[in-house]
């Protein structure tokens, strides 16, 4: 900080060395000046402690994190869930449905390419039940590919569903019969 000019009292002429000299040996001497400069020492301290940057570039965790990668890293697989169909199609979402002892796998299957679907491709979609992944639980028949679909959050046996053409359909699995849903 720097202070040239101003806050001088009328008696002193600011202008003439002398009597700044003269001035501030006596101000020196005071004790409340003593006091204002520790305190003015004080907040500068913790302002200049509150603007500090920190270095971005600094590896913080460096050990931290080398030991975290000791581990070797693999994957295991526990189960594969294959498009019954001939013509195979990509999924389009998935939903899980975990509550109670049922463990669900809904999934949706489309071509979403405008206009690149085969003429024979099948619309159906699937639930799989995570205990049998050999063979799906349930077939969803829609009139278009689904796009997109959710497990009701409240009422689990319950799903929505969104189509390519656009429209929107709920099944409900405790109304299917022979494991078909039908819109």
């Amino acid at each position: 900080m720097s202070h040239d000019v101003g806050g001088w009292p009328r008696e002193y002429d600011y202008t003439d060395d002398v009597q700044v000299v003269r001035y501030l040996k006596k101000l020196s001497k005071d004790s409340s000046y003593k006091e204002a400069s520790k305190d003015l020492t004080r907040t500068s301290e913790r302002c200049i402690r509150q603007n500090n940057e920190i270095d971005l570039f600094e590896e913080y965790f460096a050990a931290e994190s080398a030991e975290a990668m000791a581990d070797d890293l693999y994957t295991k697989t526990l189960m594969i869930f294959k498009d019954p169909n001939q013509i195979k199609r990509a999924i389009t979402k998935f939903d899980w449905k975990v509550d109670g002892g049922e463990h669900r796998l809904a999934v949706a299957y489309a071509q979403l390419r405008f206009q690149q679907e085969p003429p024979n491709m099948p619309k159906n979609s699937y639930i799989w039940n995570l205990n049998d992944p050999n063979k799906p639980e349930f077939t969803i028949e829609a009139d278009s590919p689904l796009c997109a679909l959710s497990w009701h959050h409240k009422i689990q046996d319950c799903l929505a569903t969104g189509s390519y053409n656009g429209s929107v359909a709920i099944y409900d699995l405790r109304t299917a019969k022979k494991g078909i849903l039908k819109a």
